[in-house]
């Protein structure tokens, strides 16, 4: 069957439809409790939150301390030790050693989160080593929907729930220091958010990279 809720590479389908079943079994275990105040996916307790007040309301309340600079790495490194944590449960309850397998529940469990939707592209390489590198486009990310109902547009891209939160999860999935990148967003009127993942020394060496394929397609 086709995968639902992540598109990859036909190379990478296998351990992707493993993790899609698996993440999806999770999810069709949602326990709501309003009389005791509890949410649970699977067994384990959620938090349910508006997509507005995670993340527009904490950054601008970050911001008007500490500028924007701080508060975009504030949310970023948040957001990358929750997707660190998340990667080790779910590898731990999947029961799964291998990193592609390790990877592969992240984007499924990414989507129905209501996180986003994670299309892998072509080029990626998602492989132990110096070399790993991601490339991978959200049509519709949290953060850029709720700058565009807001009506505010952004200099700069904007989706660092999404870039923290994955580069944590890859970063814990491949025993590799990992981070991400946005390179397009549609909160700075791109057509779409787009991003790359790869050991930080090597970030704006992929990004030159991805960045000259553009001028030539």
């Amino acid at each position: 069957m086709p995968l639902k809720s992540v598109r990859v590479p036909a190379a990478f389908e296998e351990p992707f439809a493993q993790g899609e079943a698996f993440v999806e079994r999770l999810f069709s275990q949602v326990d709501r409790r309003p009389e005791q105040g509890t949410v649970h996916v699977g067994g384990e307790r959620y938090v349910f939150m508006r997509c507005e007040s995670l993340f527009a309301a904490w950054f601008s309340a970050l911001s008007e301390t500490f500028g924007d600079e701080a508060a975009s790495r504030f949310i970023y490194n948040t957001a990358r030790e929750i997707g660190r944590s998340d990667s080790v449960s779910f590898t731990e309850r999947q029961g799964v050693e291998d990193p592609l397998s390790r990877l592969a529940s992240g984007p499924v469990h990414f989507a129905h989160a209501g996180w986003a939707f994670v299309e892998i592209l072509p080029d990626a390489n998602p492989a132990p080593g110096d070399d790993f590198f991601l490339h991978y486009n959200h049509p519709n990310t949290f953060e850029s929907e709720v700058l565009a109902k807001r009506g505010e547009t952004r200099t700069k891209c904007a989706c660092l729930f999404s870039a923290g939160y994955s580069s944590g999860w890859c970063t814990e999935a491949f025993g590799l220091e990992l981070h991400g990148r946005e390179l397009r967003c549609l909160a700075k009127g791109d057509d779409h958010c787009e991003f790359i993942m790869c050991p930080s020394e090597r970030l704006d060496e992929q990004e030159t990279r991805v960045r000259a394929t553009w001028t030539t397609s």
